[in-house]
């Protein structure tokens, strides 16, 4: 089987997020500057638009195809030409390159990585520049996911899809070490103390929580934001706030953790897949992904060792909601016809129950996830009774303040720092990356 990527969001029927991660109706000022419905608009002769996806041709072609075919049938005269990247870290580059050589596409799906240097450039449309009605817009999103494209109080992006982190659990091991597997942990407290009564009685770890940059909850921004209730940045972004007494007090529930194995070392330098292998492979008994593991672990233990996994609510944080990740759409500024544009990426937001049905994906339209099909099983079930928030510093450095923190948390785990140091040495790093506007 080949290797799942977590950069890669769907592939071959699974949501296999982060990020990077993770590739969805109401009112909307069309081409004429009106109000008309997505997939409505009005506008004087033809108009052709160019439509950027992530990873979506593979085993999605029908689906985006046939959502294309729709909106073209409803808008005569408009056209769109589809283009797929195979990879996120390809966007930004053929992005660049597309502005720079005024061949720009007028929809791009964009992970909440790139988004933010785009819209620090000037690069995309506030949307508020080609529409009156954000407010209204913004009412017909999942908040959390809505908030993710929202940067210094302007909104960028239209949320296509997203995942969010569940708790993933050994019933087997929970019944070995006599807790009960019908009662799965509910706050981070509970997680601690079943971990570690886990490797006492079983010798197995408690839990993986890896410290990717891709992994759902297991990213160090959430550890602090998510779970232990730490603030990211001062509250006007230029400074560090994450080295708070509660920070340190859950950073070392970690370092102890390891250091007695009822945390299981691939935390420290392992990603998002290693952490569901050991899982698979008996030697941990929980981790935290997106209910998308369950199908890769379906397709990767037999029969009977699937049947001791069980997917639960994400444990509550101090943060008050599950991690999420998502796949938005921006507007490029060099776009020929931007309003038509936003139409278009409002009305593909509102195809994404299809796309749910293939994949267990988080719908951006929040009105889709009241669908009953996501009441249908486990696995859907907690896609959509969480609440979502986008933890992530929405910042054009993200990539090198997350380099930074996860340094010092691995530093802390191994014992080489203090959980205080670390977190004080990455809050000094963070100031330096701010300060230098990267």
């Amino acid at each position: 089987m080949e290797p799942i990527q977590r950069r890669n969001l769907l592939r071959g029927g699974s949501l296999i997020l982060v990020a990077g991660m993770v590739s969805a109706c109401g009112v909307f000022g069309g081409t004429s500057g009106g109000t008309d419905s997505p997939g409505s608009a009005s506008g004087s002769g033809p108009v052709s638009l160019e439509f950027w996806t992530i990873n979506l041709k593979e085993g999605y072609t029908p689906y985006i195809e046939g959502a294309i075919s729709r909106y073209e049938q409803d808008n005569p005269g408009t056209t769109i030409k589809w283009v797929d990247i195979p990879d996120f870290e390809q966007t930004q580059s053929k992005l660049l390159a597309a502005i720079s050589g005024g061949a720009t596409p007028d929809v791009v799906n964009m992970t909440p990585f790139i988004l933010p240097k785009f819209a620090a450039t000037g690069a995309v449309y506030s949307l508020d520049e080609l529409t009156p009605d954000t407010a209204s817009i913004a009412a017909e999103y999942n908040p959390g996911l809505w908030d993710a494209g929202v940067i210094d109080g302007k909104p960028y992006a239209i949320p296509f899809y997203g995942s969010v982190s569940a708790l993933i659990y050994n019933t087997e091991l929970f019944g070995k070490a006599g807790l009960d597997p019908d009662k799965p942990p509910a706050n981070w407290d509970e997680v601690f103390a079943a971990a570690k009564k886990i490797h006492e009685k079983t010798g197995a770890s408690g839990f993986v929580q890896t410290l990717d940059d891709f992994d759902d909850a297991g990213n160090p921004s959430d550890i602090l934001a998510g779970q232990a209730g730490a603030p990211l940045l001062s509250p006007d972004g230029k400074k560090a706030a994450f080295a708070t007494p509660e920070a340190v007090a859950h950073l070392e529930q970690y370092a102890t953790g390891v250091k007695e194995g009822w945390i299981d070392r691939t935390s420290v330098n392992g990603g998002v897949m290693d952490g569901a292998k050991v899982l698979a492979q008996g030697k941990t008994a929980m981790v935290f992904l997106g209910p998308w593991i369950l199908r890769w672990l379906e397709d990767n233990t037999d029969a009977e060792t699937f049947k001791k996994f069980r997917v639960a609510v994400h444990p509550e944080g101090a943060g008050g909601a599950a991690n999420g990740f998502l796949q938005h759409f921006a507007i490029p500024k060099a776009s020929k016809n931007p309003k038509q544009a936003l139409d278009f990426a409002r009305y593909f937001s509102s195809t994404v129950l299809e796309l749910a049905k293939q994949a267990p994906v988080l719908p951006g339209v929040e009105s889709i996830a009241e669908d009953p099909y996501f009441q249908s099983t486990p696995e859907t079930k907690v896609i959509v009774e969480q609440e979502v928030k986008f933890y992530w510093p929405k910042h054009p450095a993200v990539a090198e303040l997350f380099a930074a923190l996860r340094t010092e948390f691995q530093a802390a785990l191994l014992g080489d720092k203090t959980s205080e140091a670390a977190l004080q040495d990455a809050a000094r790093e963070w100031d330096r990356i701010l300060a230098n506007g990267q």
